[in-house]
């Protein structure tokens, strides 16, 4: 019975890793992991000031992009 309760907790975790690494790919292929980024060389460099919040970069990035539009068809 101890075998079955071990498998069983194995098992769960092996699922909850697949799904979090599903998730993380998502995330990538839609977004392109730019915010995670962003804070990994935000934290490397030093700034002085904290780093924007999701919303402020992803408001930023976008209008960014509408002011220099590059490489896309619309």
């Amino acid at each position: 019975m101890a075998d079955t309760s071990a498998l069983r907790r194995e098992l769960r975790h092996g699922l909850r890793r697949l799904a979090d690494g599903i998730g993380r790919a998502g995330r990538a292929a839609l977004t392109g992991d730019k915010y995670e980024h962003y804070l990994k060389y935000h934290a490397s460099t030093g700034c002085e000031h904290p780093p924007m919040t999701e919303a402020q970069f992803w408001r930023d990035y976008h209008t960014w992009q509408d002011d220099n539009p590059q490489g896309r068809c619309c």
